[in-house]
């Protein structure tokens, strides 16, 4: 219905962000880490979001995300069983987007209960239900030999001071060559060096 809202944001609180886009103020609800990466107030936003209403009492909510492989990962974690849109929320909280989906591909639930902090009964049920999906979806899986490369070359990245959002984002500069995380370390240090 709403596929995305770009606009000021006016206001943040712990769970959710007031979004004005042409004098009307959106309540978009989001994980503590997209809302903690989102710009300051004042400034513009856009945000792929995802409209549930509750069949209950009839409330809408506005559940929004900062890329669009974590929206899609979102919906996809609401066609699991006993999965609704707040607990996909809290799910996509606990742990990076890409933690998530490394441990569902390796059909490793007691990983994913680990990482993310969900229980053990949820996260074989992730596993179960999710595994064959993940793969054909357009949430950004990344190949289990480059995620490990990555969060290697990230770590390091962090530990000389840059962010986890700048390590992730220069990573995505880094060219296919970059195999090994000695090669992409590298090249990312060579890539930020060029920015200075």
């Amino acid at each position: 219905m709403i596929g995305y809202i770009s606009g000021t944001i006016q206001a943040i609180s712990g769970k959710y962000a007031i979004v004005d886009v042409h004098g009307v103020g959106y309540r978009v609800t989001m994980p503590t880490k997209s809302l903690n990466s989102i710009a300051k107030i004042g400034e513009t936003v856009k945000l792929f979001t995802h409209y549930q209403t509750n069949p209950r009492d009839g409330s809408v909510e506005l559940y929004g995300f900062t890329t669009p492989e974590e929206l899609n990962f979102f919906e996809l974690l609401t066609t699991v069983s006993g999965i609704g849109p707040k607990s996909a929320q809290a799910i996509l909280a606990s742990a990076e987007l890409q933690t998530l989906q490394i441990g569902i591909i390796r059909g490793d639930g007691d990983y994913l209960h680990k990482v993310s902090g969900i229980s053990e009964k949820t996260a074989h049920r992730l596993v179960l239900e999710l595994k064959n999906k993940i793969m054909t979806a357009d949430v950004g899986v990344v190949a289990d030999s480059d995620a490990g490369t990555d969060s290697d070359a990230i770590d390091a990245l962090v530990t000389l001071g840059y962010s986890q959002y700048q390590a992730r984002d220069i990573l995505k500069h880094v060219g296919k060559t970059a195999k090994t995380s000695e090669e992409k370390i590298k090249e990312a240090l060579r890539i930020l060096g060029s920015k200075k």
